[in-house]
């Protein structure tokens, strides 16, 4: 749709369950994703993103500009800002250096091939450190997890089944390593509790002492991770 001469995305998305319209940011995709209500119409739809479009503009206004995985760019590993760097060499492995400006990840390959081997070696530190925290937290609470995947959702960065499987997003190894490791603590706490009741959140805090500052991390930063890769 257009507002004041400026197209803005909007997808709009029936869900028989939902009780009223919803308006949510799609960080990602940089949109407006419009939830119809059961007994709803798309007309009505379009005229609440209508009267909704200054606040959407406003927020999408926010967000930074995509970050593609690409010579040159920045992106944080663990927390800490790395710059990409293409070695030239045809065969090597992507690995993390200390150079004279700060903090480089090297990228071996093809031209073609960098921002993909760049997203696989992000995927694999990230499953490396999901599993020794899985397990450190699993022994802690007497619980075994059953499979440990990576997602990339767009709604949760992690998720724990009924059958005990782990998901969680590869996108947390750009965070702060104490991110991490709450979004660990978090799904690992609901294989004793499967909601957000007291005791899960005693378990969350035995697990992780300081988990609602990461939390708040999370909610207040996580949308800019969405940025690398991107573009």
């Amino acid at each position: 749709m257009y507002h004041d001469g400026q197209a803005i995305m909007v997808e709009l998305r029936p869900n028989s369950r939902a009780r009223r319209y919803i308006l949510k940011l799609d960080s990602k995709h940089r949109k407006a994703i419009v939830t119809i209500p059961k007994g709803g119409s798309r007309k009505q739809a379009e005229r609440f993103a209508r009267d909704q479009a200054d606040w959407i503009i406003e927020r999408l206004g926010r967000l930074e500009e995509p970050c593609p995985f690409a010579p040159d760019a920045w992106i944080p590993l663990r927390g800490v800002q790395h710059r990409l760097v293409a070695t030239g060499a045809r065969r090597g492995l992507v690995k993390p250096v200390e150079g004279e400006a700060g903090a480089e990840l090297h990228v071996a390959g093809a031209p073609d091939h960098f921002a993909r081997r760049v997203q696989d070696f992000l995927k694999t530190e990230a499953l490396k450190d999901y599993r020794r925290l899985v397990a450190v937290h699993g022994a802690a609470l007497g619980v075994k997890p059953g499979a440990i995947r990576l997602r990339d959702g767009k709604s949760r960065w992690g998720s724990c089944s009924s059958a005990g499987t782990l998901s969680f997003s590869w996108r947390l190894i750009l965070a702060p390593p104490d991110v991490l490791d709450y979004l660990v603590a978090h799904e690992v706490a609901h294989l004793k509790e499967m909601n957000h009741g007291p005791d899960f959140w005693n378990h969350v805090a035995t697990l992780c002492p300081h988990y609602e500052r990461h939390r708040h991390w999370l909610r207040s930063e996580g949308t800019r991770l969405w940025r690398y890769g991107s573009g």
